[in-house]
């Protein structure tokens, strides 16, 4: 199990127990972060605004995540799709962004082309060409033809040709690729690691976009860019400069 809330404020603020205990009791009862830098000094041993502000900011962060934890729990479990090797996961899932991650590819959602290809018996054509790149792709399709049909009261077009087959396996690679949470947080790492912001102005807008001259042709990379470069660059494109 994850420390609790109160023990990863008391490591992350690295003020005692105890400050946490007494400020947390005192937002809880409704009391503002001014307020208590002001008049409750005692009571949270002489935390600082800018302590007291990071710990609304993360206890916050921290309830809802528990919250949510709790949610995709009992979701999964509802499924009977829970295992020892996903419940631990998810339990030690520092932040959402994992915590959702991991959640993907259980979440409730709309009938994709991937699962109307896994109605249709493709898997084993994308496990396959997957595993062995040496197949010929269009004699492996030849052999999951398959005619219109009816599942569950709704319609399948089946698989009327190679082409059909092989888009339907790409769509089921792609959807299995795009629910990996190890995957996932890998290309995070990479992006923000190797990741570059680039920024062109749109031809012909030069005169109109002339603010944002120092980014008609600009590169930066993701882990150095500061924020208001960032904004600027946003602020430009959502006026289609």
């Amino acid at each position: 199990m994850l420390p609790s809330i109160e023990q990863r404020l008391t490591v992350e603020i690295a003020v005692k127990p105890a400050q946490i205990a007494s400020a947390i009791a005192l937002l809880d009862e409704g009391a503002t972060v001014p307020f208590i830098a002001r008049y409750r000094k005692e009571a949270i041993g002489g935390l600082d605004d800018i302590q007291l502000r990071l710990l609304e900011e993360r206890l916050r962060y921290l309830r809802d995540l528990e919250e949510r934890r709790a949610t995709v729990i009992t979701s999964i479990t509802e499924q009977n799709k829970m295992t020892p090797v996903l419940l631990n996961a998810i339990t030690h899932a520092e932040d959402k962004t994992h915590l959702e991650d991991l959640y993907l590819p259980y979440k409730p959602k709309r009938r994709t082309k991937a699962q109307i290809s896994l109605e249709a018996g493709l898997a084993p054509l994308a496990d396959s060409l997957l595993a062995n790149p040496m197949l010929q792709p269009e004699a492996e399709a030849a052999q999951y033809l398959k005619p219109p049909f009816t599942i569950e009261q709704c319609d399948n077009p089946g698989v009327p040709d190679i082409k059909a087959a092989l888009d339907g396996a790409r769509q089921i690679l792609l959807e299995r690729f795009a629910e990996d949470a190890t995957l996932l947080q890998s290309l995070r790492e990479y992006v923000q690691e190797h990741g570059v912001v680039e920024s062109k102005v749109i031809e012909g807008k030069e005169e109109l976009a002339a603010k944002y001259a120092d980014y008609f042709d600009y590169a930066e990379s993701i882990k150095t860019i500061p924020s208001h470069r960032t904004l600027a660059i946003l602020r430009g494109r959502r006026e289609r400069c």
